[in-house]
């Protein structure tokens, strides 16, 4: 990403305190396509505009709470696909007490940089409730820094860059979708539900599967549903030859590896308390409210996002 930026002709300065991360060879490109290698991450947070932060979570946590007293006015810290851009806004809410000019989003490249398939970038505006943690100047500089190197440029609510752009959650967030897509043909225009009574039940199902994998991890997930009650109960929806999603679901549900399956008898189902996620936040601001709510609020954010 640094040498892409560079050769578009971006001042670019790349900060790596591991050296060993590259050969020398590696290192010699690096610079040749006119990236500045620095070793001080501070020498980098002094130097631009737009500081992307490309290193695992706890690392990126570290790098940001160190850097951020030291960046430019108005600069951007904009994250990639090893954090949430939401949840290092929340990890750095007391340093941003006193850098409130700091714009926090993504710049997510949604795959491996450098590579044919890297063909844009997804970048996080408003979240879904309807706060901005960056001017419409500083999103404007960051939509032309990724346009500058050709690519296309997705925004999206914040909250959803991960879900869309994260590899191994994107194949989740696609085929949970196309489940999702499928129910509602099947209610709405087969079963002549109402939207309402369709939406409810999608909702308690996502929120049931997600509630007991939050306390349960998988083999949790699996020991607490009736894999054979589960395959006979959709099969019997299965009201027309052209549900390919529900086929390919059921062969995948009766083909289970039995390794996995072992694994499971021994699983512990730990207490879980499903609720509507949404309607309990509302609760939270109504009873309690003020900055008790918000903090209870931000503290399960921030575990949603980062574990």
């Amino acid at each position: 990403m640094a040498m892409e930026f560079a050769e578009a002709g971006h001042d670019v300065v790349l900060s790596e305190p591991n050296g060993d991360m590259l050969t020398e060879e590696m290192w010699k490109k690096v610079e040749e396509a006119g990236v500045k290698v620095t070793q001080d991450d501070l020498e980098a947070a002094r130097h631009g505009e737009i500081h992307i932060l490309y290193t695992p979570t706890i690392k990126t946590l570290e790098v940001a709470k160190k850097i951020v007293r030291h960046l430019p006015k108005d600069a951007v810290l904009l994250t990639t696909c090893t954090i949430c851009p939401l949840a290092l806004y929340c990890c750095l809410k007391y340093e941003l007490r006193n850098r409130k000019d700091i714009g926090i989003t993504s710049l997510h490249p949604t795959t491996v940089p450098g590579t044919p398939q890297h063909d844009r970038y997804v970048i996080g505006d408003r979240s879904l409730d309807g706060k901005r943690f960056l001017t419409e100047e500083q999103l404007k500089k960051c939509i032309e820094l990724a346009e500058s190197v050709n690519k296309k440029v997705y925004i999206v609510p914040i909250d959803v860059t991960c879900p869309i752009g994260n590899k191994g959650s994107s194949l989740l967030t696609a085929v949970v979708l196309a489940g999702i897509l499928e129910y509602y043909d099947v209610g709405t225009r087969v079963m002549e539900f109402s939207e309402d009574t369709v939406e409810r039940e999608i909702v308690m199902v996502l929120e049931v599967l997600a509630s007991i994998v939050e306390t349960s991890g998988i083999l949790g997930l699996l020991k607490a549903l009736n894999m054979e009650l589960i395959t006979k109960s959709a099969s019997s929806l299965g009201l027309s030859e052209d549900r390919e999603i529900l086929k390919i679901a059921l062969k995948r549900l009766k083909n289970i590896d039995e390794k996995l399956l072992e694994k499971v008898k021994n699983a512990r189902i730990n207490p879980t308390i499903p609720v509507a996620s949404q309607a309990l936040v509302k609760e939270l601001r109504t009873i309690i409210g003020g900055k008790a709510a918000e903090g209870m609020i931000e503290r399960s954010m921030k575990k949603l996002f980062m574990g």
